[in-house]
């Protein structure tokens, strides 16, 4: 009887081991859960009043729209609107749109100057850059991996975007998508050309219907007497989408650009 005594009593122990580790996986789960829905990957930083206080700069040449910031750069300085102004000169930190409309485009297109960081291995995430010359950060898988949010400020209104394609288009080939608001078959069109294009595929999805932004930049990787951009796509967070890191790889395409960082020519000084 004794036997049979300390066998019943080993599988009573054995219970409560599985009960207690089924609580265990229960609130292991529930955490994970809760951690998924108010987990914030890229929290938004409101910039309204910072667009307020540039606008009390603003000369006849310009005005200041937006604001932008990326994440992983040190990204995050007006948005300025000038038809006409002469964007050689250097010495404001800002970038600028060649639209301007009362409401948010479906597709908006925002240019920065890039004018120290023109090699074939260009720095990552360079804390001394100014203006758009971090944007090439985004050559870099490693880099990626971590940053892949936009902040766009608009109308006193803060917009999140998730980067969806990184492409070097030649210049002008953007151009032709600088106005008001695209047509469906446009945006589809563009969509599939810089998703054919792009040195990364993301695990996220993007169709006509959703609101674009792409970040526009030059560069000098292919050489100096070339004709190149650097282009990062991204698109708008969709209702009830939250804000976590995704999935991304290397396509075919990066095969180029990495020759070209192993043995290219270096033209800091283009």
């Amino acid at each position: 009887m004794k036997k049979y005594g300390n066998v019943i009593l080993v599988i009573k122990r054995k219970k409560k081991v599985f009960l207690y580790i089924g609580i265990l996986s229960f609130f292991c789960l529930l955490c994970a859960f809760f951690f998924l829905i108010f987990y914030d990957y890229y929290p938004v930083e409101p910039r309204a009043e910072q667009v307020l206080e540039e606008e009390k700069n603003d000369t006849d040449d310009y005005e200041t729209i937006g604001w932008i910031r990326v994440q992983g750069t040190n990204i995050d300085y007006p948005v300025i609107y000038a038809p006409g102004y002469d964007f050689s000169d250097i010495t404001k930190d800002f970038a600028w749109n060649e639209v301007k409309s009362d409401e948010l485009l479906n597709k908006v297109n925002i240019t920065g100057h890039n004018i120290l960081n023109l090699s074939a291995n260009p720095k990552m995430a360079d804390e001394n850059s100014r203006r758009f010359e971090s944007l090439m950060s985004f050559v870099y898988l490693d880099f990626v991996k971590d940053n892949k949010y936009i902040q766009y400020t608009y109308q006193g209104k803060d917009y999140i975007y998730k980067v969806y394609a990184v492409s070097f288009p030649e210049h002008g080939d953007t151009d032709v998508f600088v106005r008001k608001n695209l047509t469906a078959i446009e945006m589809k069109d563009y969509i599939n050309q810089s998703l054919e294009d792009s040195i990364f595929k993301f695990n996220i999805d993007v169709n006509e219907n959703d609101k674009l932004i792409s970040l526009i930049t030059c560069t000098r990787m292919f050489g100096v007497h070339t004709d190149y951009e650097l282009r990062v796509d991204a698109r708008m967070i969709r209702d009830g989408e939250l804000k976590t890191n995704y999935g991304v790889k290397k396509t075919s395409n990066y095969k180029e650009i990495a020759k070209l960082m192993k043995g290219g020519e270096n033209n800091d000084k283009a």
